[in-house]
């Protein structure tokens, strides 16, 4: 396997790493009457482009649906991959169209996806869900130039790559800010759909156009009919498991679309998209680095619960991976090894959980002590998405969120930002530098509202 832990970002790649030049004040009202999420701080502006191709089908999985199956057919069939690119794009040659981009393009079946995974069946409290989230979602747009061309690299060199990947109950685009101020300051952000069932609505989409519609799988609503009554499932690990093999085919999907997209060997393939399929991609050849040991791969909850799955599979080759709030319950028991630098950035709310012992645990595990964990005192698990930002201030602060939430995301991306040094030496004094040095943390609160905190790691 390819040691990709001598420099944090491939040579001649580095990003630029501006100051935060645009400051931003939360309204207490969120996006209620902006229908705005706040610009990003970096010096490029960002394009976002949705990308789906085919892919070889493969089922992945045992587990049957208990009411919708029909004899022979049992996990979920991949023969596509779906993700958003969030990339500098170039305005002077591309689009002028107004910046932005609707944030819940299907908020309907979303909505009522979220309905489904709270397993509410009241019809009056549906209907007051219902309107009240359409309400808040209706016309809000994020800070992007859709299929923007995207921007040549200043260097002649290549935009380095990121994959992200969302958490349960989440979707490629809960996710767009700390996406976009990543592409804002000369990352690739590649953000995965997985259509594992873990998000409350996804589509797949057919080369000739017809779609079927992938919805949020409960654990009790599927069994698994190679084992015996007395032996199925007790709980949700055993689907999680699943679903993480499939996350990790769509994760691989998506690095080998995105290699044929800039080595120029898309061929007769096609992108299902409609709306895409006007990009021209010959501007994107040789943009992006995506060789081994050169991709970062990122992701929240159960996503980072992904990357670092990802990081022990030998088909990957990761330059480094970033977890945030991962949910190691689901890799257990491990017994590996994570072979190349991780950075984590976690929540007040995760670190008071038995999963933050057990990422300690896993982090022992990779090589070369690489590895960086942080925490972001008075933030709960849900801070890293787009969530805080589009509600009023009381729903952030009914669930535990004591700091503005727009704070959340420089802070993160500071860390991030100094992880992905191209200088290992660099990157590491940069780390060592951020935060205030702790050895437990055990109670809230953790430290002072908004206060990094890096966990002392014993070697």
């Amino acid at each position: 396997m390819t040691d990709s832990t001598t420099s944090r970002q491939p040579p001649g790649s580095t990003p630029a790493a501006p100051k935060v030049s645009n400051p931003y004040t939360h309204s207490r009202f969120g996006t209620l009457f902006s229908r705005q999420l706040p610009n990003y701080t970096g010096i490029y502006p960002v394009g976002v482009l949705d990308v789906e191709f085919s892919i070889n089908p493969q089922t992945i999985g045992s587990f049957r649906h208990k009411k919708l199956h029909t004899a022979g057919q049992a996990g979920i069939e991949i023969d596509t991959v779906l993700f958003s690119l969030f990339y500098p794009c170039d305005l002077e040659s591309g689009s002028k169209d107004s910046k932005g981009t609707v944030w819940f393009p299907r908020a309907s079946p979303t909505v009522n996806g979220f309905l489904k995974m709270a397993g509410i069946e009241n019809s009056l409290i549906r209907a007051l869900a219902y309107a009240g989230a359409l309400s808040a979602v209706h016309g809000l747009k994020f800070p992007s130039h859709q299929r923007a061309p995207i921007l040549p690299h200043p260097s002649n060199d290549k935009w380095p790559l990121i994959i992200f990947s969302h958490g349960v109950g989440c979707s490629r685009l809960m996710y767009t800010h700390i996406c976009g101020e990543l592409a804002s300051r000369g990352y690739i952000v590649a953000a995965v759909e997985h259509r594992d069932g873990t998000g409350p609505s996804a589509k797949i989409t057919s080369e000739d156009g017809k779609e079927r519609d992938v919805d949020f799988l409960r654990w009790t609503d599927i069994d698994w009919p190679d084992r015996p009554e007395d032996q199925q499932p007790k709980d949700d690990n055993t689907l999680r498991h699943d679903q993480l093999k499939i996350r990790t085919v769509e994760m691989e999907s998506t690095i080998e679309i995105i290699r044929k997209i800039t080595e120029g060997s898309l061929g007769d393939s096609k992108c299902h998209l409609l709306a895409s399929r006007t990009v021209d991609w010959n501007k994107w050849k040789g943009q992006v680095e995506v060789g081994d040991g050169k991709v970062c791969l990122a992701g929240h909850s159960f996503g980072g619960t992904a990357v670092i799955a990802a990081a022990d599979n030998p088909r990957f080759k990761p330059h480094s991976i970033i977890a945030l709030d991962p949910a190691i319950e689901r890799l257990e028991p491990w017994n590996s090894t994570i072979p190349c630098p991780m950075l984590s950035v976690n929540s007040e709310e995760f670190v008071l959980s038995e999963d933050y012992q057990r990422l300690i645990r896993v982090s022992r595990t990779v090589q070369n002590d690489d590895r960086h964990v942080f925490a972001i005192a008075g933030t709960t698990h849900p801070s890293f998405s787009d969530v805080f930002l589009i509600t009023p201030g009381f729903v952030g602060s009914m669930t535990g969120l004591s700091v503005p939430p727009y704070s959340v995301f420089p802070t993160t991306v500071q860390a991030i930002e100094a992880f992905l040094d191209s200088n290992a030496e660099a990157g590491n004094f940069k780390l060592d530098s951020l935060g205030s040095p702790v050895e437990v943390m055990l109670s809230k609160p953790i430290g002072k509202p908004g206060e990094l905190l890096r966990q002392i790691l014993a070697t």
